[in-house]
């Protein structure tokens, strides 16, 4: 029986599934299942799925016709796993081929205290050209008490572990993917408290980043996890912030240790990020205090790029 299940919930997801799909499917162990939920697209993401699954026999795939948000989706690959391991693979992001032996013999290696594993992680554009190599070859996720690797994986922002290969026992101890903007940081935090995060020194994760993704549209954002719902009303990072708290009192840390670990979350992570629910309170009256962190830097990486002549590296695919 496969060990490891990618479950890749998608919605509209054309532009970018092909590639996201084929990098899976070339994984050099080729042991794995792959599960697709498709959330009710109206592109062309479902002749895509159905060539693919017809061509592979390890694919699942499930559509429903009605779009019940994105945090229904990623929940419902989640379910749909059988497997003593599971990734979520993010219909936009590419996983090299080494990215499913070298995740599962750090797990491995890890013994069974190491809840997940991640490679390191380099981020490509919506073009596909790799414009940043993360730092986090030592993010202090491997600590030996949980509120050091939940204080070290909030003061690094480190999200992007949430796509390594986790096991199930410990995604089970979890609430799951909580319907908050913040829903990776608040799952990592659980997933720490469960236990350690291991790392592949190989960077074998290529994460895109885009105009088009959630985390760059602020309070509108929030029709992707619930669509009909307000984004002006949401109140999204001050929800994330109590989401953690309560992750913490869930998990099944000791007593004293759960305090240790929420006497981390404010000096790492609330505090810093007053501004954040600040802007919950202007988009609650209106106001719309920009769009985000990311499209900052690639206005400003264009205008560098523009002033120097430069093109840009080669595409990755």
């Amino acid at each position: 029986m496969a060990r490891l299940t990618f479950g890749i919930p998608v919605y509209n997801g054309e532009r970018y599934l092909e590639s996201a799909l084929a990098s899976v499917r070339e994984q050099n162990e080729s042991d794995i299942r792959i599960v697709i939920s498709d959330n009710g697209s109206t592109d062309g993401t479902q002749e895509i799925c159905r060539a693919a699954a017809v061509q592979d026999d390890r694919i699942g795939y499930h559509r429903y016709e009605d779009n019940r948000g994105g945090i229904w989706n990623y929940q419902n690959v989640l379910a749909l796993c059988e497997t003593e391991l599971f990734s979520w693979m993010a219909a936009d992001d590419i996983k090299l081929p080494d990215f499913t032996r070298a995740t599962i013999e750090a797990l491995d290696e890890g013994g069974s205290d190491t809840a997940f594993a991640c490679p390191r992680t380099r981020i490509i554009n919506g073009q596909g050209v790799i414009y940043e190599d993360l730092n986090d070859a030592d993010m202090g996720l491997n600590a030996a008490t949980a509120h050091e690797r939940v204080r070290n994986m909030l003061r690094a922002q480190a999200s992007h572990p949430m796509y390594g290969v986790i096991r199930m026992s410990a995604l089970r101890k979890t609430r799951g993917v909580r319907s908050v903007l913040g829903d990776d940081m608040v799952l990592l935090v659980e997933l720490l408290c469960a236990g350690k995060m291991a790392t592949a020194p190989e960077q074998l994760f290529l994460q895109r980043r885009h105009d088009a993704q959630v985390s760059v549209q602020g309070s509108e954002a929030s029709a992707w996890f619930a669509p009909g719902q307000r984004g002006d009303r949401s109140f999204a990072e001050t929800r994330t912030n109590i989401e953690m708290y309560r992750g913490v009192a869930h998990s099944e840390l000791p007593f004293s240790e759960k305090l240790r670990t929420w006497s981390t979350l404010g000096p790492s992570w609330v505090f810093p990020r007053w501004r954040a629910m600040a802007r919950d309170a202007a988009n609650a009256i209106g106001m719309n205090p920009g769009t985000g962190r990311l499209r900052a830097q690639q206005q400003a990486q264009a205008a560098a790029h523009a002033e120097a002549g430069d093109s840009g590296e080669a595409t990755v695919r």
